[in-house]
Parts: C-alpha cells; sequence; structure tokens
C-alpha cells in the first residue's frame, strides 16, 4: 500500500526525515488548539497507544490509514493536512536558507550545532505560521469605560 502523503522520494529519503518530522509539529500543534488535546487523549481516539502517538509526534511516519484518522480527528481532509505538512516544510527551507547565507561561525563544532537548533526553532516557527491560532477563540474587547459627563 502506498502512502498518499508521502514526500517524493519514498519514506527513507532526508525529505521523508523532514516530513515526519514537520507533521509530528503539526500533529502537536493542532493538539494544543484542539482544546489542549493530550496525546492520551488523541492516542485513544485514534486506537493507538500514547508511546505510538509520541513517536509519530517525534518522527516516525504513520501509515496511509492512521494519516487519515489524524486528519478526520481534526476536522481536515487528508490533503489539506499534507498542505499544511508541505507548507511548513517551504518556509522552514526558505528560513533555514537564509539563516545558512550567513557568516560561518568560527568554532566549527558550534557552528553546526547552533545550525540544528535554529533549523529545529524554524521548524517550530513554521508550523505555527502554517497552522496559526485560527482554532482558538478570539477575545471580546473589553468595553470601554464611558466618559464622566462635566
Amino acid at each position: 500500500m502506498s502512502r498518499a502523503h508521502s514526500p517524493h522520494g519514498g519514506p527513507d529519503s532526508r525529505e521523508g526525515e523532514a516530513y515526519g518530522l514537520v507533521l509530528g509539529q503539526v500533529i502537536a500543534q493542532l493538539r494544543k488548539q484542539h482544546g489542549d488535546m493530550t496525546q492520551a487523549a488523541l492516542a485513544h481516539r485514534l486506537g493507538i497507544s500514547q508511546s505510538m502517538l509520541s513517536k509519530i509526534e517525534s518522527g516516525k511516519q504513520p501509515d496511509a490509514y492512521l494519516f487519515s484518522q489524524l486528519a478526520r480527528v481534526f476536522g481536515l481532509e487528508v490533503q489539506a493536512l499534507d498542505a499544511q505538512v508541505r507548507e511548513a516544510m517551504k518556509r522552514a527551507q526558505r528560513a533555514a536558507a537564509v539563516v545558512t547565507e550567513q557568516p560561518k561561525a568560527s568554532s566549527p563544532g558550534w557552528g553546526e550545532l547552533l545550525a540544528l537548533a535554529g533549523f529545529v526553532g524554524l521548524v517550530v516557527f513554521a508550523v505555527a505560521a502554517v497552522v496559526g491560532d485560527d482554532a482558538k477563540p478570539v477575545p471580546e474587547p473589553s468595553p470601554q469605560p464611558k466618559p464622566k459627563p462635566r
């Protein structure tokens, strides 16, 4: 069975690894937007263990059926969930390109470490930008006090 959500190059490619990591961040963000749902609660709704969901949020790609169930739980079509992941990947890739164009650090070990930490931050930022806070209710503005007559 082929995975409809798997990026070109297959699940063993670098792009496949990135897809899994970004998907995990998207799922975590969607859980927060849906009433701060816990991993245990989502896992129960999906009929899987919490540890399996934890692995998925850490980058393990689910099979096509579980991917479609994830989309359904969050009220999305499979294509919409896939589009969110791909858009977050594009944003992270563009941001990473800007970061890597900067001059290299003088310490080779630190430069690589900072680049990795920055990339993880970029992925989280890109996911938040794509998934957004649309699901959160907008607080109503507090009433302005009426001016006192003079």
